[in-house]
């Protein structure tokens, strides 16, 4: 019995170290993210206000060089090394949102690791199956489905605007995945959370 409880204990502790590490790196993860966002909002200020800035001091573009972030890339540069100003543009703000987006999730992340443990001020005690837990988990879904669409309908903008011949840009399909077992596992949790309500009620 004795070997038993110490085993248990033991398990607790590795639970929680693994928890506090993860909600270390879900927090880096989202500051790292929110930068990457204000760089590119700073990138295409400082591109817009000056016409003439070249490529490679905003990015490092170089000539016919595929641009890519978060799953979403595009060509802003001409065969001569010359930037195609819409396009820059589009990619520049579409690469803004996404990574404001994901830094959103991963702050969604750190909260629900943290209200797992009790440690915030909505928590419900130390456990997986709460309320705001489910939701976050909702909201995560929505943001990798918003990257998504943002990035689907930039992409159309670019076709749009430069026609189908003039640019080349792809927009991957991973954050729809994503998106739909965040939704899938919000359900899981929140039938978790009935089941833990009905043995509480028992008790």
């Amino acid at each position: 019995m004795t070997n038993w409880t110490n085993d248990q204990n033991q398990s607790e502790k590795r639970r929680k170290a693994l928890t506090r590490v993860a909600a270390v790196f879900s927090k880096l993860f989202e500051v790292a993210y929110h930068i990457g966002a204000v760089s590119l909002l700073v990138g295409l200020a400082l591109f817009l206000l000056d016409p003439y800035l070249p490529g490679e001091w905003v990015l490092g573009a170089e000539a016919e060089e595929e641009l890519t972030v978060k799953g979403f890339s595009l060509v802003a540069t001409d065969s001569e090394a010359q930037i195609i100003r819409p396009a820059m543009v589009i990619f520049l703000l579409t690469g803004a949102v996404s990574l404001a987006l994901m830094g959103f999730v991963f702050r969604n992340v750190n909260l629900i690791l943290r209200t797992t443990q009790g440690l915030t001020k909505f928590s419900e005690g130390r456990t997986p199956f709460q309320k705001d837990n489910v939701r976050m988990m909702w909201e995560t879904g929505i943001f990798f489905l918003a990257i998504l669409v943002v990035q689907f309908a930039m992409s159309t903008l670019a076709v749009c605007i430069l026609g189908p011949e003039g640019v080349e840009v792809h927009v991957g399909m991973e954050n729809l995945v994503i998106g739909i077992l965040m939704f899938c596992l919000s359900q899981v949790f929140a039938l978790g959370m009935e089941m833990q309500k009905d043995i509480d009620g028992l008790v």
